[in-house]
């Protein structure tokens, strides 16, 4: 059986841990070891994870899911390293399901399909509706980016692209990591027979706000009115209408209010960002002189 090491980044899931480490240790394909990596939990997480036969590296703060990736492999003793997210509980074959795909040399990284699990709410089926996490019933190689909930990537892969851009915190390290891997000439494998089921739970305010975080994974760049003005635009005249169309046409009428809230909520987001980000450009009494300097080097 090839090694293969498994990490897991954890920021206050008490809740889940527990089913997802359970979840890990009955495969059929037995992770070589297994890491949790304690992103600055405030919570149990530790206390439950620590009666598992796992080892746990922390961060003495938040840091992020990009921090908390680059540490699970660096820490990793594999070059096959496994992830998988703490809200999410792997099938018994998922493990077995992924590695198969390494028979080809070829294959840099690999990713299986997330089932939501979870539709008590409107915000949960608004979540399946509009932001799956799955590319579909077949095996595709290459797709546009593999989601970072469940996969394993050659840690050695990872080392050459430049790691996960740990500025980007906690949306769009996935995205980033396979654009620079396609670049760079690595292939990557969707195969939707390794499941993996989500225990993710929502509410309004919480889908809308992932919805727009997913959007501006760059929040930490600066913006402009221009640029400002150009998304909530967007949000207003197509991506809401979009949306609303989508669902009509699908009969989920109960989502209707949540894909009209979607641009309110969105363009609030939006300029409260643009009014920080002012405000972080507003130059103070020291700053031009420290600018000279650092021009004149």
């Amino acid at each position: 059986m090839r090694p293969v090491s498994l990490y897991i980044p954890c920021y206050n899931v008490e809740r889940f841990i527990a089913r997802c480490i359970e979840g890990v240790l009955a495969q059929t394909h037995a992770p070589d070891e297994i890491l949790i990596i304690d992103d600055g939990c405030k919570d149990a997480t530790l206390k439950v994870a620590s009666k598992y036969p796992v080892r746990i590296i922390q961060h003495p703060t938040n840091k992020g899911l990009s921090a908390a990736r680059n540490t699970g492999f660096r820490e990793a003793r594999n070059e096959l390293v496994a992830a998988l997210d703490a809200d999410c509980v792997p099938d018994r074959t998922w493990l077995e399901c992924l590695i198969r795909n390494f028979d080809d040399d070829a294959t840099s990284a690999a990713g299986g399909k997330l089932v939501e699990t979870v539709l008590d709410s409107t915000a949960d089926r608004w979540r399946k509706a509009h932001m799956s996490q799955d590319w579909g019933p077949d095996r595709t190689v290459n797709p546009p980016f593999m989601f970072g909930n469940n996969s394993i990537i050659r840690k050695s892969v990872v080392e050459k692209v430049g790691w996960y851009d740990e500025r980007l915190r906690t949306n769009a390290e996935d995205f980033d990591l396979c654009q620079r891997m396609r670049l760079g000439g690595f292939g990557f494998v969707y195969d939707p027979a390794a499941i993996v089921s989500h225990l993710r739970q929502d509410t309004t305010r919480s889908i809308l706000d992932t919805f727009w975080r997913y959007g501006r994974f760059d929040y930490f760049k600066q913006v402009t009115t221009i640029e400002t003005l150009k998304r909530i635009r967007h949000q207003i005249c197509r991506t809401s209408p979009k949306l609303m169309m989508k669902d009509w046409k699908a009969g989920r009428y109960e989502l209707l209010g949540l894909d009209a809230a979607l641009p309110l909520y969105t363009t609030y987001r939006d300029l409260q960002l643009l009014i920080q980000s002012s405000s972080s450009a507003t130059p103070t009494k020291s700053e031009p002189e420290a600018t000279k300097t650092l021009a004149g080097h």
